[in-house]
């Protein structure tokens, strides 16, 4: 595991409805194809980037920033368009790393990580021959390059995409660069990943800013802001950031319009939102008794790191069994692994694997168990009822249908649905969004996994489950770290676990008495008084 930087509170990977950052390999004439992904190697302290849009700079409030840069901890900041000179002269007094901006010609051109022997580089846009590395070759253990040159060039009619620039771009690179070097560029959406040829060399490249291409429907937004771990094998992760989570935006139930208001009265900051009492954020205009208490829930929540019960609903009575899937995407035709976990956060897990790509024994497994267990237990999934659950229905109607009146009768539960939706909500989150790993985080939680998110886990069995497909010998087509892949999923579930006892001990605090101050000052800074909302 990463050793923890003082500041930082660890990113969440990214998944809520399995949502992905990733861009498979991409096909074109300057792309190369028939690689597979990589995994990050286990335990490894990456390189991290920071990228940042001029506009979230300038659009950002002073504590909303600071509050990013914390959690974030950069090793160094990229900054990209639009508005990219706003990006150095808006954070100069806020962060201690270095800000690189590809193209500028303005220093500094290069950092170094750690102990000397990673760097992070900018490589000119306009130089007659190739520059120097900023050390010795010899001690550069991994190098990151940073550019503006590369974009991307779609084809919609024929379906193929090519980065252009490329040629030039691998002419100014130093002629000696280490293994696992990683090209980013500015041009290209966060996220993008593709390797290229050129000059003779392999690119592993990928996007740290915005693309001006086109990039068609199901593309998604392109991020202001983005975490990018690169590691020295050439893996890369990329989570999508929106300053607007770390901020009084990122409250339930406040938008730039209430964000202000609680500015110009004096509230900030998110700590200070959760320390003032419910009547006096009740007071302000645009706000009122019901969305003061449910804003002063969130706000501590958050400063608190902690669940803050706002009904009083009950969660199921019985042991739940907590189950996280595994599939080949957002639109899933395969569902390659069921983590399951009994006994608490603490407790055994059991990892249902897809023996080989298209069987289904282990789904077959999976049921049986639960039909030997199960027994008026809930099955408990974060986002279950949108993800997990209809999914799970679909496969064992398709491949399984004996077993399709017993989860018809299962006791199914979505702790997300209750904590948010169910009679209105009955807990604040302490996450940055509502994600699995950024609620969990919130918590305290750690993951004992790192470099991995589901859209990588996806990409790395769909390179296999394609490789398999096609070889004369599918046996003897290597297979992923599948104990690495198992481990992955054993994080989620086991945060999932820590996010449930988290809600149920919450909830009996609320069922077991505990009743808020008459004055909007409880303790737990959710609800005020009757006469709060009369």
């Amino acid at each position: 595991m990463r050793p923890a930087r003082p500041t930082e509170r660890r990113l969440a990977r990214g998944r809520q409805g399995r949502r992905s950052v990733y861009a498979p390999h991409s096909a074109g004439t300057d792309v190369a194809e028939g690689s597979r992904s990589v995994l990050p190697p286990p335990d490894a302290d990456p390189v991290r980037l920071l990228s940042l849009t001029g506009r979230a700079v300038a659009d950002t409030p002073g504590p909303s920033m600071r509050r990013l840069l914390s959690a974030t901890a950069p090793d160094a900041v990229v900054g990209v368009g639009p508005q990219t000179p706003v990006v150095r002269a808006g954070l100069a007094r806020d962060v201690d790393a270095d800000v690189l901006i590809p193209g500028t010609g303005r220093p500094p051109h290069a950092t170094t990580v750690g102990d000397g022997s990673r760097h992070v580089m900018s490589v000119p846009s306009t130089t007659g021959r190739p520059v120097d590395l900023p050390t010795d070759p010899a001690d550069a253990k991994q190098v990151v390059c940073l550019t503006d040159r590369l974009t991307l060039d779609v084809d919609p009619y024929r379906r193929t995409t090519a980065v252009d620039g490329l040629s030039a771009y691998a002419e100014a690179l130093p002629p000696e660069l280490p293994d696992g070097t990683v090209h980013c560029s500015t041009r290209l959406r966060a996220g993008f990943r593709t390797t290229a040829t050129a000059g003779g060399r392999t690119l592993s490249l990928v996007g740290v800013g915005r693309t001006e291409a086109t990039l068609g429907v199901g593309a998604g937004d392109q991020p202001d802001a983005a975490v990018v771990e690169v590691y020295l094998n050439g893996a890369a992760d990329t989570t999508a950031l929106s300053p607007d989570d770390f901020g009084l935006t990122g409250l339930d139930g406040v938008g730039e319009t209430r964000a202000e208001t609680l500015r110009r009265a004096g509230y900030r900051t998110v700590e200070a939102v959760a320390d003032a009492p419910t009547r006096e954020l009740a007071a302000l205009d645009g706000i009122g008794p019901t969305v003061a208490s449910r804003v002063r829930a969130a706000a501590t929540a958050r400063a608190e790191g902690r669940v803050v019960p706002t009904g009083d609903d009950s969660l199921p009575n019985r042991e739940p069994i907590f189950v996280d899937i595994e599939t080949d995407g957002l639109e899933p035709s395969v569902v390659w692994l069921v983590g399951v976990l009994t006994g608490g956060s603490e407790g055994r897990y059991m990892p249902f694997t897809e023996g080989a790509p298209g069987t289904t024994d282990h789904l077959e497994a999976f049921l049986a168990w639960l039909d030997a267990n199960a027994g008026g237990r809930p099955l408990v999934a974060w986002n279950g009822y949108r993800f997990d659950f209809p999914v799970l229905e679909t496969q064992i109607r398709r491949h399984h249908p004996e077993y399709a009146d017993l989860w018809e009768g299962l006791y199914t539960f979505d702790p997300l649905w209750w904590a948010r939706r169910q009679n209105g909500g009955n807990a604040a989150l302490p996450g940055r969004t509502d994600e699995l790993e950024a609620v969990a985080e919130g918590l305290g939680w750690t993951p004992a996994t790192t470099g991995l998110d589901g859209a990588t886990v996806a990409a790395v069995y769909n390179d296999y489950r394609r490789a398999f497909e096609a070889a004369a010998d599918p046996a003897a087509v290597d297979g992923p770290d599948w104990r690495r892949l198992e481990a992955y999923c054993e994080d989620d579930v086991r945060a999932l676990a820590v996010i449930y006892e988290a809600l149920d001990d919450a909830a009996r605090g609320l069922s077991d008495g505990h009743q808020p101050d008459p004055t909007g000052d409880d303790a737990a800074g959710t609800q005020g008084a009757l006469s709060d909302f009369s």
